[in-house]
């Protein structure tokens, strides 16, 4: 890929391709850009198919520009609308694969907005592969959208993307209503994802709950000392965690839940009533990798609130916030 980006970098970044679910990641990134004062750039990806000479005529210059053109001219009507606003914004098609232009496009922003399609019996119900590729490859924070549900039947839903028994699953929800939910694990990557929900719930005046599962086999061992010991572990790590986010952000409202059994039926839960969740991109196992972790992807297919995925890379977010 090639792409020249040749705008100033934006706070905000819009992943827009005319599709509904792209119209509602813009109308939420137009909403936090109005709301915050913050400046919005809108981008979208586009492709010329390649068709070998000896089969078929090659794609004329002229209309290879058109493809440009018309999608640089869609871009443009979402920026003015922006700007009718009153928000900074500007607009830049780029050709390429969109993942990539969206994931390089990152490293320009400080938040990154994206649609995911809705999860209705005929479409999908799986993360769209430009929103799952850019949230394993963002350089800069994701807030993925959910598109309204129709049709849902819930519980069906859960039941087939639950790796876990029905009991479980049919355990007492809690009730995150109106909160902001981080979900913490015992690694490195928890206080960036602390401190990114610390500032999100601080904006929206909204209370903050970290949730972290405690994992069955120590809730089920026998004579409950590693049962004792690891939810104290737990519960400790999270204490830690309130202390330091309410010591940079006075007046915080902070809680914590302990979940006995999967992070991702437990922040799954969450999603159903909370108005945002935060998560890392890496899952329990703590495997350096680009790919998006087992937790986040569960997360994500179900959720249906708004997620925001916090990059992994504790340098990176540093860097950030001293800017």
């Amino acid at each position: 890929m090639t792409a020249l980006f040749t705008l100033p970098p934006a706070d905000i970044l819009v992943g827009v391709d005319g599709s509904d679910n792209s119209r509602q990641a813009f109308t939420t990134a137009v909403s936090i850009a109005e709301e915050h004062g913050c400046s919005l750039r809108v981008v979208g990806a586009y492709s010329v198919p390649v068709i070998p000479r000896r089969h078929a005529p090659t794609i004329s210059d002229e209309r290879h520009r058109s493809i440009g053109h018309a999608t640089q001219g869609m871009l443009e009507d979402f920026a003015a609308e922006a700007r009718s606003a009153g928000v900074e914004a500007s607009a830049q098609a780029i050709e390429g694969d969109a993942a990539e232009v969206l994931a390089e496009a990152s490293r320009y922003s400080r938040l990154a907005v994206v649609g995911k399609r809705g999860r209705n019996r005929l479409a999908s119900r799986l993360l769209g592969t430009v929103s799952g590729a850019l949230v394993a490859h963002s350089h800069c924070p994701v807030l993925v959208v959910p598109f309204p549900d129709t049709d849902v039947d819930e519980e069906a839903l859960t039941r087939e993307n639950s790796p876990e028994s029905s009991s479980e699953s049919q355990q007492v929800r809690s009730n995150y209503e109106d909160e902001v939910v981080a979900g913490i694990d015992l690694d490195s990557s928890a206080l960036p994802v602390a401190e990114v929900a610390a500032r999100a719930a601080e904006l929206s005046g909204r209370r903050l709950a970290f949730v972290s599962a405690v994992p069955t086999e120590a809730s089920s061992a026998r004579g409950g000392g590693d049962r004792a010991a690891t939810s104290h572990a737990y519960a400790h790590h999270l204490e830690e965690l309130a202390e330091a986010v309410k010591e940079r952000h006075r007046g915080l409202r902070v809680r914590f839940e302990l979940p006995e059994g999967s992070a991702a039926v437990a922040l799954t839960d969450a999603a159903r009533t909370a108005a945002l969740v935060v998560l890392g991109t890496r899952g329990r196992g703590g495997v350096a990798s680009l790919l998006l972790g087992s937790v986040s992807r569960s997360v994500l297919n179900q959720a249906r609130s708004p997620v925001l995925i916090v990059p992994n890379s504790t340098s990176d977010m540093d860097a950030r916030n001293s800017t």
